[in-house]
C-alpha cells in the first residue's frame, strides 16, 4: 500500500491536555487491522521544528468506520500540534501503511486484557470499537490507568460500552482520584488484576504506554506463568 492523501476534518481538546484529530476517508481505499498504527505527514506546515513534520499515531476508530480517521495525541508544545491546532479543515497529508505490534488477535474465543496507562489507550479504542460495531463475542477486560479522571481519554465511551457488550468490562484507575471516584485508586497492581481476572493462562495480553508502566505490567504477567506468546506490547515515549 502506498501512501494516501486525506484531508483534515476536525480537531478539538477531548479531554485535559489531550488532542483528537479526525481525517475525513470518505473514498480513500485505506485498510488497516484494529489495533495498528500510521505514520501522519503534514504538506503544508505553518511551523516547523527539529521533529519534523511527520508523526506516529496510533488508529482510534475501527476499520469498519469508512468515513474518517481518528487520531490522539497529548497536547504537546510542538510545531506538529500547533499546525493541527491552526491549519485550515481541509488541508491535506498523507497517511503511510499502517503497522504495530498490537494488532486484535483473530480468534474471537481467546480473551483480551488490555493493560494500558496514558495516551496509550488509542488502539484500544479502535480495538473495543470494532468489536461493539461488528458485535463480536471477545471477551474484553480494559485496565486503564491515569493521572486523573480529567486526563482520561475517551472515559465516556468505555462506560457506554461496558453498558451495551456484556462480555466487556472496564477498569479506570487514577493517582489522584476525586471524593467521588468510585473506580480504582492508585496504579495498576497484581491485586487490582487478579480482582477481575481469574484464568491467566487464556487471554491475549495487551500492554501499551510508558517504557515503565510497560515494564511493570510485563513482569507481572511472566511472574504469573504467562506464555511471554501471549503478550504483545507497545512502549508510548
Amino acid at each position: 500500500m502506498s501512501e494516501k492523501t486525506i484531508k483534515l476534518k476536525d480537531r478539538k481538546i477531548i479531554c485535559e491536555n489531550t488532542i483528537g484529530i479526525w481525517f475525513d476517508r470518505l473514498g480513500v481505499e485505506y485498510d488497516y487491522e484494529p489495533g495498528q498504527y500510521a505514520k501522519i505527514t503534514l504538506l503544508e506546515p505553518k511551523y516547523n521544528d527539529e521533529e519534523g513534520n511527520s508523526r506516529l499515531f496510533s488508529i482510534a476508530n475501527a476499520p469498519t468506520r469508512k468515513d474518517v480517521l481518528m487520531f490522539s495525541t497529548r497536547a504537546l508544545d510542538s510545531a506538529f500540534n500547533k499546525n493541527i491546532l491552526e491549519l485550515p479543515l481541509g488541508t491535506p497529508a498523507l497517511i503511510g501503511e499502517p503497522g504495530g505490534n498490537t494488532n486484535l488477535h483473530k480468534d474471537t474465543s481467546v480473551p483480551a486484557v488490555f493493560l494500558i496507562g496514558g495516551i496509550g489507550i488509542t488502539p484500544v479504542r479502535c480495538m473495543v470499537e470494532y468489536s461493539v460495531i461488528e458485535n463480536l463475542p471477545y471477551q474484553m477486560i480494559l485496565f486503564y490507568a491515569n493521572k486523573k479522571k480529567s486526563m482520561m481519554t475517551f472515559y465516556d465511551e468505555f462506560i457506554e460500552w461496558a453498558k451495551v457488550k456484556k462480555d466487556f468490562t472496564f477498569v479506570p484507575a487514577v493517582e489522584e482520584p476525586e471524593e467521588d471516584w468510585s473506580g480504582e485508586k492508585g496504579y495498576i497492581t497484581e491485586e487490582i488484576i487478579k480482582r477481575y481476572l481469574y484464568d491467566w493462562s487464556k487471554p491475549v495480553f495487551y500492554i501499551v504506554g510508558p517504557p515503565k508502566m510497560v515494564d511493570s505490567m510485563e513482569s507481572i504477567l511472566l511472574k504469573n506463568s504467562v506464555n511471554p506468546g501471549q503478550i504483545k506490547l507497545e512502549r508510548f515515549g
